[in-house]
């Protein structure tokens, strides 16, 4: 099928608005007459333009009607290809690519972009070429293909070395850390973030918003590693980045992790500190979502140095907002938050109404650990409050939870919630079994906060069942506690150890870590001291900041009332001005008469107007009637030359300059058989489609008789040809009072050396007497031969 029949099928199926239709046929057609041209004129290609426009329309297409835009993409794709057009094949798998990711087509797309890829190899084309690559590898990171994209990308990388376009060997390095992020290598992602810093060094706004969100990757993935120092240092170059960027929405969401990464480093005062920060910077914003999150990090921060109230208030503030918008992940978080709290104030009851919140949420839309973690702490309550059986129910379900997706960590600590249950009811063999596991899952996680713990439960249960293995393992404890300089499980451990001492009747011993622990006791309210000193610092810190913002707001207002003031003053000038005119229209009594005056003139002035108006209008018409031939409304023959002398005086700068003359075949045979009248009606019709088809800049006269001439300024011989070639089809297809006609045509262009309007007329004069004499209906461009005919024609 070739283009012709192509774009006639694809706009027939598409396009049903009546407007939209005869543009499109019009298109068309206009399409068929260039092809047949082209057949015949090998210097000359326009199926390359028709290409072009059509790939434009596909392109835009992309974004409102997908469907379209692939059809028409195909369609052309197999005209380029036929054509052996590698450019244009290019491009179009590439747009195919776009669109049918766009269209959740993942395979479609990556064909395309694999096969646009390959094409700017064939080109050379090697920016193009990445371009697609990388398109193909990020589809690959989307669909979690991550063996195809590792095998791609080390085939991409040496490429895009080679070609040494900083920001593409960037885009490339930050995929493939991608892809070890999400498979939770996070190791292997920092060194493929960090190889990507180098390429990104660039001052561009571009480079730089990617510099800011490649340090952001950097600072995620020491969190999933607990690097809590430098996943601070991330997060602050990522800040300094956006604030030199002033993007506030980034700011202020970067403070807000920025503020987590301090607390867990106990930074509280600094934390604190970014976190009123991102909240000043979200009142500024629009970015609810945003707002939420601060509002839920600072309420975490205020429950660590112990200002519950406010942590309420700010926890709350991000509840409301999440089931405002009906956010379950966020309602889901806040509860577990707002439950956490009110157990932290000893107000289980109502701690147990938030974590019912969670556990009452849609199944399957809540995340499955935030899930368990309502569960785990329920257990926890009821375990506390005696309710053992309860615990138990609440403390399995979280179990299994963790246990399905493998979260060790967790499964250690809710595994040795279940054995404190056992051994509460009294089953021993059952809790050292699930101490044991927690033991075991403790080691596997390797936090050695976890293991202190385990191993200390543990022994406790195991002292007069298997006291030896009881020290052990308490000893055990203790180091691990020594090596982390946890002084509140060296005391546990110090514990433990003298009542199984004393249990083996090691009584020296036994009162030897007595007085290790009573020393160590000492040492730790010592610490408990300074830790309220600290949190008091913190209360006074974030005190003080409430009064610096306090302070500010007060500057605010100040200002206001400032600007208040000056547009009283304002008023009150505009109201001395008021005061004013009165005092002056106490004298406009005394200038009626002058009003009046002046209202005559303007009136007789505007007598005077309209009459001028009137008599320019009527020039204009007696203008208009003397440029135009009555007959056709054509422009006649005086015109013609005016218009052309006038273009001539610039000849030496025009470029470009065609002129046709038109000729209606057997126009006397009209007149002769159907009567004058209707030779006047056909003339008037040919007369009115050549002016239909010429552009706003061209011009029609009628030269003479049956002859017309058009004047078509900036236009090359090949473009005047095929406008000739299309006007003379449409008279053809033409019927006038159900008469068909035809017309010949003469094309000159200013190329042919033509020094004056006369010499130009008379080139198109001899070129529509070559078309009439090869038979007529027929367009002719000006040759030198045609000299020849000038002097028969003069004989």
């Amino acid at each position: 099928m070739d283009l012709t029949s192509q774009v006639h099928t694809f706009f027939v199926n598409r396009i049903y608005n009546s407007k939209l239709l005869v543009k499109a046929l019009l298109f068309a057609l206009f399409i068929s007459l260039s092809s047949a041209y082209a057949q015949e004129t090998t210097s000359y290609s326009l199926i390359n333009e028709s290409n072009t426009g059509l790939l434009k329309r596909a392109e835009l297409l992309m974004d409102t009607d997908v469907i379209t835009s692939i059809e028409l993409s195909k369609a052309l794709l197999l005209q380029a290809q036929s054509a052996d057009d590698t450019l244009l094949s290019a491009k179009l798998h590439n747009l195919l690519g776009k669109a049918n990711k766009k269209n959740n087509n993942i395979n479609e797309s990556l064909h395309h972009f694999s096969q646009s890829s390959a094409y700017y190899s064939k080109l050379n084309d090697s920016r193009n070429q990445i371009k697609a690559s990388i398109n193909y590898i990020k589809i690959l990171l989307d669909e979690k293909r991550y063996d195809e994209l590792a095998n791609r990308i080390e085939t991409l990388l040496p490429t895009t070395l080679v070609y040494g376009d900083e920001f593409f060997i960037a885009q490339v390095l930050l995929t493939k850390g991608d892809s070890f992020y999400e498979q939770k290598k996070y190791n292997d992602a920092i060194t493929q973030y960090s190889s990507a810093l180098k390429y990104l060094v660039n001052k561009d706004e571009q480079i730089q918003k990617q510099l800011g969100e490649t340090y952001k990757k950097l600072a995620q993935s020491y969190k999933r590693l607990e690097n809590r120092e430098q996943t601070a240092h991330f997060y602050t170059k990522a800040l300094d980045i956006y604030t030199n960027l002033d993007d506030l929405k980034l700011m202020a969401r970067t403070l807000n992790t920025l503020a987590e990464a301090q607390r867990y480093l106990d930074n509280l005062v600094l934390a604190l500190d970014y976190s009123t920060r991102a909240l000043e910077i979200h009142k500024e914003i629009d970015d609810p979502v945003g707002l939420a999150k601060a509002l839920l990090g600072a309420g975490i921060i205020y429950r660590h140095i112990n200002l519950y109230e406010k942590s309420l208030k700010h926890i709350n503030e991000a509840y409301l907002y999440y089931k405002k918008v009906n956010n379950v992940l966020g309602i889901a978080k806040t509860s577990n938050q707002m439950g956490l709290l009110y157990t932290r104030l000893k107000q289980f009851d109502q701690a147990e109404i938030f974590y019912q919140i969670t556990i009452d949420l849609p199944k399957g839309v809540v995340e499955e650990k935030t899930l368990a973690s309502a569960l785990r702490e329920m257990a926890v309550i009821n375990y506390e409050s005696g309710d053992l059986e309860s615990a138990m129910r609440f403390a399995q379900k979280a179990y299994v939870t963790y246990k399905t997706k493998n979260l060790t960590s967790y499964i250690s600590i809710t595994a040795r919630i279940i054995a404190n249950i056992y051994r509460a009811q009294g089953n021993k063999n059952k809790a050292i079994e699930y101490y044991k596991e927690s033991l075991s899952f403790a080691r596997e996680t390797g936090s050695k906060l976890y293991e202190i713990k385990s191993l200390t439960a543990l022994a406790a249960i195991l002292i007069g069942i298997d006291t030896n293995e009881a020290i052990s393992l308490l000893k055990r404890s203790l180091a691990l506690s020594t090596e982390i300089d946890d002084k509140l499980h060296m005391l546990y451990a110090y514990r433990e150890i003298r009542i199984a001492e004393k249990q083996r009747g090691r009584i020296n011993e036994s009162l030897r870590y007595a007085e290790e622990e009573i020393a160590l006791t000492g040492i730790i309210q010592y610490e408990r001291d300074e830790s309220k000193l600290a949190l008091e610092k913190a209360h006074l810190h974030s005190h003080k900041m409430e009064i610096e913002l306090e302070t500010l707001r007060e500057k605010e207002k100040l200002h206001q009332l400032e600007l208040e003031k000056k547009n009283n003053e304002i008023e009150i000038s505009g109201q001395a001005r008021v005061i004013s005119e009165l005092e002056l229209a106490k004298n406009k009594y005394a200038s009626i008469a002058l009003a009046f005056l002046l209202a005559a003139c303007l009136a007789i002035v505007l007598l005077v107007y309209r009459s001028f108006i009137a008599s320019k209008k009527r020039n204009e018409e007696l203008d208009y009637l003397a440029a135009r031939d009555p007959l056709t409304n054509c422009y006649n023959r005086r015109i013609l030359f005016e218009i052309m002398n006038r273009d001539f005086l610039d000849l030496p700068q025009i470029e470009e300059y065609c002129i046709l003359m038109v000729d209606i075949d057997h126009f006397k045979s009209v007149n002769d058989t159907y009567g004058h009248s209707i030779g006047d009606t056909v003339l008037c019709g040919v007369a009115s489609l050549l002016q239909a088809n010429i552009r706003t800049s061209d011009s029609v006269a009628r030269f003479g008789g049956e002859e017309f001439c058009i004047i078509l300024p900036n236009t090359t011989q090949e473009q005047a040809i095929r406008i000739a070639e299309a006007i003379r089809i449409k008279v053809e297809k033409a019927i006038f009072d159900d008469i068909p006609v035809t017309c010949s045509f003469g094309v000159t262009s200013i190329k042919f050396k033509a020094r004056t309007p006369s010499e130009l007329i008379e080139q198109a004069d001899l070129a529509l007497y070559e078309a009439k004499s090869l038979g007529r209906n027929q367009v002719v461009l000006w040759d030198c031969a045609f000299e020849e005919f000038k002097l028969f024609r003069s004989e």
